[in-house]
């Protein structure tokens, strides 16, 4: 089971809808915890804006006005939930995961912006877990950070990092180590400030199953968070196949490619009558065409990335 949490601050703009269903394609999701959803009583019409045509089933924590709000959305085929707690801070959904025999416990948080109010979080966190037994994983804006180098460019609070690291060791939580960017968080213009506020902590019974599991930290979009995808599933399904699109068909780059390949052969042509088989002269043509279109098109691939930087920028 694949992992999408971000914090999007409002879920109102459909543009929103269309960047996390296609990260959800992206990492092959399999449950997003959305926070700062900035409204109540949501439809599943809305919310399936963040999905794709599978099954979902969806969980709501409605907004205080305009302010939190909490959606957490999974494929109904993977995850059979039973039980679920609500907090206006966190979202508990626990059930049984299609292929483990262990209680499958999944927190969407949003911690508060007072110090006191995220210490009362911990402890309510402290006892829910300790209740229950089986898998947990945790996902959302924790709203703190682990230590110093977690910020740049705002002030770290070292007795409010104490008590999140205390409450992370008293329940026996840890941390996989995060890929694609070292802050989460990114805010401000002139004087940027970094932070590390979003992250994944799991028990050791979710680390035993899942050892191998990825963490990352994917590209700000329409909000001042970056999403973090947690990828369970790893199954290597060999070279990517070749791809060919009609599109690219009448170019001249193509008819190029094809031409001297064709002509790079006429040697071997040339020779064979004289133990060069033709079908080994046509394999080693496609082979030589294949391996150009495919460097050409890494050549495009890589300029529109760069324009694309560029333009973000």
């Amino acid at each position: 089971m694949n992992f999408i949490s971000v914090n999007l601050n409002g879920v109102s703009d459909p543009q929103k809808g269309l960047w996390i269903r296609n990260l959800k394609r992206k990492v092959r999701a399999e449950f997003i915890g959305i926070q700062e959803s900035h409204q109540s009583g949501l439809s599943e019409l809305v919310l399936r804006r963040f999905w794709d045509s599978s099954p979902m089933c969806i969980d709501t924590v409605d907004s205080v006005g305009r302010s939190g709000g909490l959606v957490s959305i999974w494929n109904l085929d993977i995850f059979l939930a039973d039980q679920v707690i609500k907090n206006p801070k966190f979202l508990s959904v626990s059930g049984q995961l299609l292929g483990v025999n262990v209680k499958f416990n999944v927190i969407n948080l949003h911690a508060p912006n007072d110090p006191n109010c995220r210490r009362s979080l911990w402890s309510d966190l402290t006892s829910l877990i300790n209740q229950f037994d089986g898998a947990w994983i945790l996902l959302g804006d924790f709203n703190e950070v682990r230590s110093e180098d977690e910020r740049v460019n705002s002030r770290f609070d070292r007795g409010s990092s104490e008590a999140f690291n205390g409450f992370i060791s008293s329940v026996g939580l840890m941390e996989y180590s995060m890929c694609g960017g070292k802050f989460t968080f990114i805010s401000g213009h002139k004087d940027v400030k970094l932070s590390k506020l979003d992250r994944f902590l799991v028990n050791d019974q979710f680390l035993s199953s899942w050892p191998n599991t990825l963490a990352e930290v994917h590209k700000r979009g329409f909000s001042d968070h970056c999403p973090i995808s947690l990828s369970c599933l790893t199954s290597d399904f060999g070279p990517i196949p070749f791809k060919f699109f009609n599109s690219w068909i009448g170019g001249k780059k193509l008819s190029d490619i094809v031409v001297n390949a064709i002509n790079s052969v006429s040697e071997m042509v040339g020779l064979g009558g004289v133990g060069v088989y033709k079908d080994v002269i046509l394999l080693n043509t496609l082979k030589t065409i294949k391996a150009n279109i495919k460097s050409w098109r890494k050549q495009v691939s890589s300029d529109r990335l760069r324009d694309i930087n560029l333009l973000e920028e």
